[in-house]
């Protein structure tokens, strides 16, 4: 009943009989409904120019009216989820989402809503069929793969073909939606291709045919309206990840190092991409990556530079030459950052001060992420008493929630002399360098870096506890 009255009392606001026809609009709106919100506020950007932040009200409804808009896709947030929205002049889209399951959740409303219905419909099926996709499909012989994604391809379009039936949509609309079903449809292709290569190296991809690959010679590599489709973006990633693959085979020795791979990845799009954008977030991606799994200063440095030479993004060209400064901060038997934490009690203490057993795993959380917290402190709880030598530290990265964070360690009974909050949550996570939930680094009792950036729920993880552990008893 909720949603229905906010639905009807939006749609009296937008379609009024005061209100023109879609086409003589001057204005575009977006608003709508967030159910269990995590923030106050919700965030539409599309570039560097346009980046607006919409306050939801007591209802946690909002509204938005954007004027002179240009059209096409946006992102839009509710921190730490985000969707892709498209936006044309005279569209008034509502939104209804529930946190607990962001994009399941998510359905629009209003003039505009049918096309976005479509992308997010797309968005989900396609996470399904990747499930498949990972289990079976790409055992299959390269004809049988071939014939169920044209099978499945031709019944998207036939869906396709009914929602421009049904719906006037404009020609950017079309394209849009006709792409994200084209690019899913080519990334398979691709991730067919890397799967064949880690099974069975350079040579088992050379028994598939040129036609299977027919469709790269009809990409636009520089679309402008495609810039921010998701799907365009994972054929692209994975595009470049093969053709780094089958070219770097040759073993050109300009790139015939540790950092080979990355450089040629670089070179390439430098070559292929013209288009600013494009080029800057492929570029960044790759970069990033590489950075993040490198073990050498070194290599790191060298890949870096070539980074910065071919990117144009200045502000992302600061962010990585930071990212890589924290990283090396970060290497096996260096002491640790040293961080401000606020103890269960409101004290602030350093995290030095933590170090009293052999070794100490530190593990990362955030309220916005429940399932992940849960599991997390479950499987630490266990851990510990398997290894008493090992203190497991629960830090949550969550900025001004200290209210919200106390309720939630007191309310699921944890042990309170092992949960602390970062003061400085920001900066400390830049400098922790925490970029994905499962992240745990291991330091000895002199704050010396054991390991930076393992797993909690890998398979490897328990396997590293028992090798540091002997390790540590022997050194003492």
């Amino acid at each position: 009943m909720r949603y229905f009255t906010l639905i009807s009392f939006l749609s009296c606001f937008l379609f009024s009989c005061s209100t023109p026809e879609k086409s003589n609009r001057k204005y575009t709106y977006f608003g709508g409904e967030i159910v269990n919100p995590n923030t106050n506020y919700v965030i539409l950007s599309k570039n560097s120019d346009y980046d607006d932040t919409i306050f939801l009200d007591r209802n946690n409804r909002f509204m938005h009216k954007i004027e002179n808009q240009e059209e096409g896709l946006y992102y839009f947030k509710h921190n730490p989820e985000n969707q892709v929205i498209l936006l044309e002049k005279g569209d008034s889209i509502l939104i209804r989402l529930n946190t607990l399951e962001f994009d399941e959740s998510l359905v629009f409303t209003g003039d505009g809503a049918a096309k976005n219905n479509f992308l997010i419909d797309l968005f989900l099926q396609d996470e399904i069929e990747r499930e498949e996709l990972r289990r079976t499909d790409f055992r299959l012989s390269t004809s049988l793969f071939k014939k169920k994604q044209d099978s499945l391809l031709n019944l998207k379009l036939i869906t396709y073909k009914k929602l421009v039936k049904r719906n006037n949509l404009s020609n950017l609309a079309k394209k849009i939606t006709q792409a994200s079903l084209i690019f899913d449809y080519y990334t398979r292709h691709e991730l067919y291709f890397n799967r064949r290569y880690e099974i069975g190296g350079i040579n088992a991809t050379k028994r598939l045919s040129t036609s299977f690959f027919s469709y790269r010679n009809k990409i636009n590599f520089n679309d402008e309206e495609l810039k921010r489709s998701y799907s365009f973006h994972r054929f692209l990633n994975y595009y470049f990840i093969n053709a780094s693959l089958s070219n770097y085979a040759n073993k050109l020795s300009k790139y015939n190092n540790q950092s080979g791979s990355t450089l040629y990845k670089l070179d390439l799009i430098d070559s292929m991409i013209k288009h600013p954008y494009i080029k800057n977030n492929l570029l960044r991606r790759f970069t990033t990556n590489f950075l993040l799994d490198s073990k050498n200063d070194y290599e790191s440095d060298k890949v870096l530079k070539h980074y910065q030479k071919i990117s144009s993004n200045k502000k992302s060209k600061m962010e990585l030459k930071n990212l890589a400064r924290s990283i090396s901060k970060l290497r096996p038997n260096k002491i640790i950052p040293n961080q401000d934490l606020i103890t269960s009690k409101g004290e602030t203490v350093k995290l030095s001060s933590l170090f009293k057993k052999p070794i100490t795993a530190l593990y990362f959380w955030s309220m916005e992420s429940k399932d992940h917290y849960v599991k997390a402190h479950k499987k630490t709880a266990y851990l510990s008493t398997i290894y008493p030598n090992i203190d497991f530290i629960a830090i949550n990265t969550d900025s001004e929630q200290e209210k919200n964070w106390l309720k939630t360690i007191k309310r699921h009974r944890y042990n309170l002399d092992y949960e602390y909050e970062f003061k400085y949550p920001k900066c400390s996570s830049e400098e922790l360098v925490i970029h994905y939930r499962n992240k745990v680094i291991l330091v000895n009792q002199e704050g010396k870096i054991i390991n930076p950036n393992t797993d909690l729920f890998a398979s490897l993880f328990e396997k590293q506890l028992m090798q540091y552990t002997q390790l540590s008893s022997l050194e003492n």
